[in-house]
Protein backbone atom coordinates (compact mmCIF):
# COMPACT_ATOMS: atom_id res chain seq x y z
CA UNK A 1 0.00 0.00 0.00
CA UNK A 2 0.82 3.55 -0.84
CA UNK A 3 1.44 6.30 2.02
CA UNK A 4 -1.91 7.81 2.42
CA UNK A 5 -2.26 11.91 2.37
CA UNK A 6 -3.64 13.36 5.34
CA UNK A 7 -6.89 15.40 5.19
CA UNK A 8 -5.99 19.17 5.12
CA UNK A 9 -7.53 21.77 7.82
CA UNK A 10 -8.69 19.43 9.77
CA UNK A 11 -8.79 19.96 13.79
CA UNK A 12 -9.60 16.88 15.96
CA UNK A 13 -11.85 17.24 19.08
CA UNK A 14 -12.55 13.94 20.85
CA UNK A 15 -15.43 14.10 23.45
CA UNK A 16 -14.52 12.24 26.87
CA UNK A 17 -17.80 10.34 27.41
CA UNK A 18 -18.85 6.95 26.96
CA UNK A 19 -22.49 6.35 25.23
CA UNK A 20 -24.48 3.62 25.47
CA UNK A 21 -24.96 0.47 23.94
CA UNK A 22 -26.51 -0.06 20.11
CA UNK A 23 -30.09 -0.91 21.21
CA UNK A 24 -32.67 0.85 19.40
CA UNK A 25 -35.75 -0.20 22.69
CA UNK A 26 -33.35 1.18 25.49
CA UNK A 27 -30.25 2.27 26.03
CA UNK A 28 -27.74 0.12 28.08
CA UNK A 29 -25.48 2.26 30.29
CA UNK A 30 -22.25 0.23 29.54
CA UNK A 31 -19.26 0.57 32.20
CA UNK A 32 -17.00 3.73 32.38
CA UNK A 33 -13.74 2.94 30.98
CA UNK A 34 -10.42 4.08 31.28
CA UNK A 35 -6.67 3.58 29.64
CA UNK A 36 -3.73 2.17 32.33
CA UNK A 37 -1.23 4.95 32.09
CA UNK A 38 2.20 4.25 31.08
CA UNK A 39 4.37 2.34 33.55
CA UNK A 40 7.59 2.78 33.81
CA UNK A 41 10.24 0.11 35.49
CA UNK A 42 12.12 1.41 38.47
CA UNK A 43 15.57 2.53 36.77
CA UNK A 44 18.77 2.35 38.81
CA UNK A 45 20.64 5.16 38.87
CA UNK A 46 23.16 4.13 36.35
CA UNK A 47 20.77 2.95 33.82
CA UNK A 48 20.46 5.58 30.94
CA UNK A 49 16.87 7.36 31.10
CA UNK A 50 16.06 6.79 27.47
CA UNK A 51 15.81 2.81 28.67
CA UNK A 52 12.95 3.30 30.39
CA UNK A 53 10.72 0.59 29.70
CA UNK A 54 6.81 1.82 28.58
CA UNK A 55 3.94 -0.51 28.76
CA UNK A 56 1.77 -0.19 25.92
CA UNK A 57 -1.27 1.52 26.71
CA UNK A 58 -4.26 -1.21 27.08
CA UNK A 59 -8.11 -0.22 27.18
CA UNK A 60 -9.60 -2.31 29.82
CA UNK A 61 -13.24 -2.74 28.39
CA UNK A 62 -14.51 -2.86 25.32
CA UNK A 63 -17.16 0.38 24.69
CA UNK A 64 -18.37 3.17 21.84
CA UNK A 65 -16.98 6.06 22.50
CA UNK A 66 -18.57 9.08 21.38
CA UNK A 67 -16.21 11.55 19.58
CA UNK A 68 -16.06 14.28 16.95
CA UNK A 69 -14.20 15.36 13.47
CA UNK A 70 -13.67 18.87 12.79
CA UNK A 71 -13.66 19.36 9.22
CA UNK A 72 -13.99 22.90 7.07
CA UNK A 73 -15.97 24.11 9.84
CA UNK A 74 -18.62 21.38 10.28
CA UNK A 75 -18.56 19.34 12.99
CA UNK A 76 -19.12 15.46 12.74
CA UNK A 77 -19.82 12.67 15.47
CA UNK A 78 -18.07 9.78 15.44
CA UNK A 79 -18.65 6.15 17.38
CA UNK A 80 -15.40 4.45 17.71
CA UNK A 81 -15.76 0.96 18.95
CA UNK A 82 -12.58 -0.51 20.53
CA UNK A 83 -12.30 -3.53 21.54
CA UNK A 84 -11.14 -5.18 25.09
CA UNK A 85 -7.97 -5.15 26.40
CA UNK A 86 -7.22 -3.46 22.82
CA UNK A 87 -3.20 -2.87 22.65
CA UNK A 88 -3.16 -0.93 19.53
CA UNK A 89 -1.78 -0.65 16.03
CA UNK A 90 -4.35 -3.18 15.04
CA UNK A 91 -7.09 -4.15 12.10
CA UNK A 92 -9.76 -0.87 11.90
CA UNK A 93 -13.28 -1.34 9.92
CA UNK A 94 -14.78 1.82 8.84
CA UNK A 95 -19.02 1.20 8.94
CA UNK A 96 -20.63 4.33 7.03
CA UNK A 97 -24.47 3.92 7.88
CA UNK A 98 -27.84 4.38 5.82
CA UNK A 99 -30.29 6.57 5.48
CA UNK A 100 -32.37 6.24 8.91
CA UNK A 101 -29.29 7.41 10.51
CA UNK A 102 -28.48 10.42 9.07
CA UNK A 103 -28.37 13.33 12.02
CA UNK A 104 -25.76 14.81 14.28
CA UNK A 105 -27.17 12.87 17.56
CA UNK A 106 -23.68 10.83 17.60
CA UNK A 107 -25.90 7.38 18.65
CA UNK A 108 -28.46 6.92 15.88
CA UNK A 109 -25.58 5.33 13.21
CA UNK A 110 -24.78 2.32 16.36
CA UNK A 111 -28.32 1.60 16.30
CA UNK A 112 -28.45 -0.54 12.83
CA UNK A 113 -26.04 -2.84 10.90
CA UNK A 114 -22.82 -3.36 12.17
CA UNK A 115 -22.68 -1.72 15.58
CA UNK A 116 -25.09 -3.66 16.91
CA UNK A 117 -23.60 -6.80 15.99
CA UNK A 118 -20.57 -5.76 17.41
CA UNK A 119 -21.86 -4.92 20.73
CA UNK A 120 -23.85 -7.97 20.74
CA UNK A 121 -20.72 -10.18 19.97
CA UNK A 122 -17.48 -7.98 20.04
CA UNK A 123 -15.52 -11.66 19.61
CA UNK A 124 -16.22 -12.21 16.12
CA UNK A 125 -15.27 -8.53 15.53
CA UNK A 126 -11.71 -7.87 16.85
CA UNK A 127 -11.51 -4.25 14.80
CA UNK A 128 -11.49 -0.48 15.95
CA UNK A 129 -14.73 -0.21 14.16
CA UNK A 130 -15.12 3.91 13.27
CA UNK A 131 -19.25 5.08 12.73
CA UNK A 132 -19.18 8.57 11.44
CA UNK A 133 -22.37 9.67 11.59
CA UNK A 134 -23.36 11.74 8.23
CA UNK A 135 -25.88 15.16 8.97
CA UNK A 136 -28.35 14.90 6.02
CA UNK A 137 -29.61 12.19 4.12
CA UNK A 138 -29.94 14.60 1.01
CA UNK A 139 -26.00 14.09 0.48
CA UNK A 140 -24.06 11.64 -0.47
CA UNK A 141 -21.30 9.88 1.61
CA UNK A 142 -18.57 10.58 -0.90
CA UNK A 143 -19.79 14.13 -0.53
CA UNK A 144 -18.68 13.58 3.45
CA UNK A 145 -15.10 11.84 2.19
CA UNK A 146 -12.81 14.24 4.03
CA UNK A 147 -14.97 13.31 7.13
CA UNK A 148 -14.48 9.97 7.29
CA UNK A 149 -10.45 9.82 5.90
CA UNK A 150 -10.48 12.23 9.54
CA UNK A 151 -11.83 10.18 11.45
CA UNK A 152 -9.82 7.11 10.48
CA UNK A 153 -6.81 9.36 10.79
CA UNK A 154 -8.05 10.16 13.89
CA UNK A 155 -7.50 6.54 15.46
CA UNK A 156 -4.61 6.05 13.49
CA UNK A 157 -2.68 8.84 14.97
CA UNK A 158 -3.59 7.66 18.58
CA UNK A 159 -1.63 4.56 17.76
CA UNK A 160 -5.06 2.62 17.67
CA UNK A 161 -5.07 1.23 14.52
CA UNK A 162 -2.38 0.30 12.02
CA UNK A 163 -3.30 1.87 8.56
CA UNK A 164 -1.92 -0.75 6.19
CA UNK A 165 -4.64 -3.08 7.78
CA UNK A 166 -8.12 -1.24 7.03
CA UNK A 167 -11.31 -2.08 5.72
CA UNK A 168 -14.56 -0.13 4.79
CA UNK A 169 -18.24 -1.88 4.92
CA UNK A 170 -21.60 0.22 4.81
CA UNK A 171 -24.82 -0.02 4.11
CA UNK A 172 -27.80 1.21 1.56
CA UNK A 173 -26.22 4.69 1.21
CA UNK A 174 -23.68 3.55 2.99
CA UNK A 175 -23.20 0.20 1.00
CA UNK A 176 -23.01 2.97 -1.69
CA UNK A 177 -20.72 5.14 0.22
CA UNK A 178 -18.33 2.03 0.43
CA UNK A 179 -18.40 1.49 -3.01
CA UNK A 180 -17.30 4.99 -3.85
CA UNK A 181 -14.96 5.83 -1.19
CA UNK A 182 -12.94 2.76 -1.61
CA UNK A 183 -13.06 3.17 -5.22
CA UNK A 184 -11.39 6.53 -5.02
CA UNK A 185 -8.87 5.90 -1.98
CA UNK A 186 -7.55 2.31 -2.90
CA UNK A 187 -4.33 3.41 -1.09
CA UNK A 188 -6.63 3.55 2.09
CA UNK A 189 -8.17 0.24 1.98
CA UNK A 190 -7.54 -3.38 2.04
CA UNK A 191 -11.57 -4.62 1.69
CA UNK A 192 -14.38 -3.10 1.25
CA UNK A 193 -17.98 -4.86 1.80
CA UNK A 194 -21.05 -3.18 0.47
CA UNK A 195 -24.43 -4.07 1.94
CA UNK A 196 -27.37 -3.45 -0.26
CA UNK A 197 -25.48 -0.92 -2.07
CA UNK A 198 -26.44 1.09 -5.50
CA UNK A 199 -23.24 2.25 -8.19
CA UNK A 200 -24.89 5.34 -8.76
CA UNK A 201 -27.39 7.76 -6.90
CA UNK A 202 -31.28 6.98 -8.19
CA UNK A 203 -32.28 9.46 -10.97
CA UNK A 204 -35.34 9.49 -13.05
CA UNK A 205 -34.06 6.91 -15.48
CA UNK A 206 -33.93 3.55 -15.27
CA UNK A 207 -31.35 1.19 -17.16
CA UNK A 208 -33.68 -2.37 -17.51
CA UNK A 209 -34.99 -2.28 -13.75
CA UNK A 210 -30.92 -0.59 -12.04
CA UNK A 211 -30.71 3.26 -11.35
CA UNK A 212 -26.75 2.52 -13.18
CA UNK A 213 -25.83 2.73 -16.74
CA UNK A 214 -23.51 -0.11 -16.70
CA UNK A 215 -21.73 1.46 -20.06
CA UNK A 216 -21.23 4.97 -18.12
CA UNK A 217 -17.09 5.49 -18.20
CA UNK A 218 -17.34 6.25 -14.52
CA UNK A 219 -18.93 3.35 -13.82
CA UNK A 220 -16.31 1.42 -15.84
CA UNK A 221 -13.45 3.30 -13.77
CA UNK A 222 -15.37 2.64 -10.59
CA UNK A 223 -15.38 -0.92 -11.22
CA UNK A 224 -11.78 -0.98 -12.26
CA UNK A 225 -10.39 1.00 -9.40
CA UNK A 226 -12.32 -1.94 -6.82
CA UNK A 227 -10.61 -4.46 -8.62
CA UNK A 228 -7.59 -3.94 -7.31
CA UNK A 229 -9.03 -5.35 -4.03
CA UNK A 230 -10.97 -7.49 -2.73
CA UNK A 231 -14.68 -7.14 -2.69
CA UNK A 232 -17.82 -8.59 -0.65
CA UNK A 233 -21.51 -7.13 -2.08
CA UNK A 234 -24.34 -8.48 -0.45
CA UNK A 235 -27.90 -7.98 -1.37
CA UNK A 236 -31.10 -8.80 0.01
CA UNK A 237 -32.92 -10.91 -3.06
CA UNK A 238 -36.42 -9.31 -2.40
CA UNK A 239 -35.31 -5.54 -1.85
CA UNK A 240 -37.78 -2.93 -3.07
CA UNK A 241 -35.65 -0.21 -1.81
CA UNK A 242 -32.57 -0.58 -3.48
CA UNK A 243 -32.86 -3.14 -6.68
CA UNK A 244 -30.24 -6.25 -6.39
CA UNK A 245 -29.45 -6.11 -9.70
CA UNK A 246 -27.34 -3.32 -8.45
CA UNK A 247 -24.81 -5.27 -6.52
CA UNK A 248 -25.49 -7.92 -9.19
CA UNK A 249 -24.18 -5.33 -11.94
CA UNK A 250 -21.29 -4.17 -9.70
CA UNK A 251 -19.66 -7.80 -9.07
CA UNK A 252 -19.64 -8.20 -13.15
CA UNK A 253 -17.86 -5.19 -13.83
CA UNK A 254 -15.46 -5.70 -11.20
CA UNK A 255 -14.82 -9.02 -12.25
CA UNK A 256 -14.85 -8.18 -16.12
CA UNK A 257 -11.70 -5.53 -15.09
CA UNK A 258 -9.99 -8.80 -13.41
CA UNK A 259 -11.18 -8.48 -9.37
CA UNK A 260 -11.40 -10.64 -6.87
CA UNK A 261 -14.84 -10.33 -6.16
CA UNK A 262 -18.19 -12.47 -4.50
CA UNK A 263 -21.67 -11.60 -4.42
CA UNK A 264 -24.01 -12.90 -1.78
CA UNK A 265 -27.78 -12.59 -2.71
CA UNK A 266 -30.04 -13.63 0.27
CA UNK A 267 -33.36 -14.67 -1.25
CA UNK A 268 -35.82 -13.94 1.45
CA UNK A 269 -34.54 -10.64 2.52
CA UNK A 270 -36.08 -7.38 1.72
CA UNK A 271 -33.63 -4.22 2.19
CA UNK A 272 -32.95 -5.31 5.32
CA UNK A 273 -30.20 -7.59 4.37
CA UNK A 274 -27.33 -6.10 6.38
CA UNK A 275 -28.43 -8.25 9.83
CA UNK A 276 -28.43 -11.50 7.65
CA UNK A 277 -24.67 -9.96 6.27
CA UNK A 278 -23.33 -8.72 9.79
CA UNK A 279 -24.99 -11.36 11.41
CA UNK A 280 -24.56 -14.54 9.26
CA UNK A 281 -20.85 -15.54 10.66
CA UNK A 282 -18.87 -15.24 7.40
CA UNK A 283 -17.99 -11.53 6.77
CA UNK A 284 -16.39 -11.06 9.94
CA UNK A 285 -13.29 -13.86 10.02
CA UNK A 286 -12.76 -13.33 5.67
CA UNK A 287 -12.49 -8.77 7.01
CA UNK A 288 -9.93 -10.74 9.34
CA UNK A 289 -8.06 -12.53 6.73
CA UNK A 290 -7.86 -9.74 4.23
CA UNK A 291 -6.59 -7.09 6.97
CA UNK A 292 -4.24 -9.78 8.81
Amino acid sequence: MTTHLRSGLVSLVIVTCWIAGCDRSADRTLPETTESAPIETETPASQDPQEIVREPIVYISGAWQERTVEVDGRSYPVGVWVPDAWQGNGRGLVFLHGLGECGTDGKKQLTVGLPRHVSATPEAWPFVVIAPQKPDGASAWEDHTNAVLAAIDQVIDEGLVDPERLAITGLSQGGHGTMQIAAAHTDRFQAAAPVCGYINNPTAHRYDGLWTDATDESVQALARSLATMPVWLFHGGRDNVVPAGESVLLDRLVRDAGGEVQLTIFPDDDHNSWDSAYGGGDLGPWLIEQTK
